[in-house]
């Protein structure tokens, strides 16, 4: 029996399309009948991409203004497929080159492209897009050409028929989170490897993959904790974090010298997050939606302690919702937090441990979902 060939296709940046992308890749590679292949093409949008990460770090909430005009010139397709279309020749390549039978996009704009390209020029293949937002939905996320929209929830459904896509081009899958963060792990193992030698209670706090200069509040409330405690510190691909904590690592020990009562582990980009999180307790971090359900998909508690503004408000109203964790972006909300946890751990481990069981079970079933729908095509049909 022929195979049938899937490309599953994002742009380069380290954000949440890449670990969507990963994650449905790594999962369709490990069924039979499928050559599944994968790819990374850079979005040709200039300096867009720099202004973004900025904007995450450091000034996240001035990013609503720009979620509002992608929401208002949603209705003028005519800007984002100029936009778009300037990382055709890049797509145009990977496509030619694996000819696939099915195309799997976590990136819009490259959807946006192949979609209109597809009907330009007449191309056989099908085109799949991921809306990669499960809340505050920008609805140029929708792609109307393409064969099928792969959304989280409900919520999906409705902004996408409320722009005109049928809802038989949308399909509600639940949170694309890659498999291993579901794998079992020997929660002392990992703290060992981290280099927690004892029974403290261990404490995430994560900036997301670009990083976040959030986490840096958190830091003084590390000289008041009194009990013993250890934090992973993660700042992604941010180097100005990294250095920042690197210094109040030194200026800690300096006052504290010998004291072992706080070990910090300073780490940037983790590939192994979920042995990570495995050994830990409680996650303060950037609300991103696949940074926060990774978290869920490992039964962890998660602390918000910053969004970006606009493309993550929902995201805020999700926690609460659905009792994944709680919101503490005021000032000086995290760090009271983290000593209030400091001092009475088991307080907040179990807190919402159904609601968050609920949720990892049901995303847990998304690959399944996606892996049935191409299942149900046979061979070639893909092509008609």
């Amino acid at each position: 029996m022929e195979k049938k060939r899937i490309l599953v296709l994002t742009d380069h940046m380290p954000w949440g399309h890449r670990s969507i992308a990963k994650a449905i890749y790594m999962s369709l590679r490990e069924r039979e009948g499928v050559e599944v292949m994968y790819a990374e093409v850079k979005a040709e949008i200039g300096a867009v991409n720099d202004v973004y990460a900025f904007i995450c770090r450091y000034m996240p909430v001035s990013h609503r203004l720009f979620h509002k005009l992608a929401v208002k010139f949603a209705g003028r397709p005519e800007i984002y497929k100029e936009i778009s279309m300037r990382s055709l020749p890049g797509l145009r390549k990977v496509v030619e080159r694996y000819k696939p039978d099915l195309v799997i996009s976590a990136y819009f704009l490259h959807t946006h492209c192949l979609a209109e390209w597809r009907e330009l020029e007449n191309k056989k293949f099908k085109l799949w897009t991921v809306v990669a937002d499960p809340r505050s939905i920008a609805p140029v996320s929708f792609i109307v050409k393409a064969d099928l929209n792969l959304v989280y929830d409900e919520l999906g459904i409705k902004v996408g028929e409320a722009i005109g896509v049928p809802r038989e081009k949308m399909l509600i899958t639940g949170w694309w989170t890659r498999k291993e963060m579901y794998l079992e792990y020997d929660k002392a193992k990992s703290k060992r490897k981290l280099g927690f030698n004892d029974d403290r209670p261990v404490v995430f706090i994560g900036g997301g993959s670009l990083g976040t200069n959030a986490l840096i509040g958190m830091l003084p409330a590390l000289m008041m904790i009194r009990k013993k405690i250890g934090i992973v510190v993660n700042t992604g691909v941010d180097k100005f974090a990294y250095n920042l904590v690197e210094e109040y690592i030194r200026l800690y020990k300096k006052i504290k010298k010998s004291d072992e009562t706080v070990i910090v582990k300073n780490m940037g980009w983790i590939d192994n997050m979920a042995e990570v999180l495995s050994a830990c307790d409680l996650v303060f971090g950037k609300a991103g939606p696949n940074f926060l359900f990774d978290v869920v998909a490992r039964r962890l508690p998660f602390v918000a302690i910053t969004h970006v503004g606009g493309q993550e408000d929902g995201n805020i109203d999700l926690i609460k919702d659905k009792k994944l964790g709680w919101d503490r972006e005021g000032e000086g909300q995290a760090a009271e937090m983290l000593l209030e946890f400091s001092e009475n751990p088991e307080k907040f481990k179990n807190k919402f441990k159904e609601s968050i069981e609920i949720e990892a079970k049901q995303n847990q079933k998304a690959m399944e979902i996606i892996w049935e729908k191409i299942k149900d095509i046979p061979p070639k049909a893909l092509l008609q």
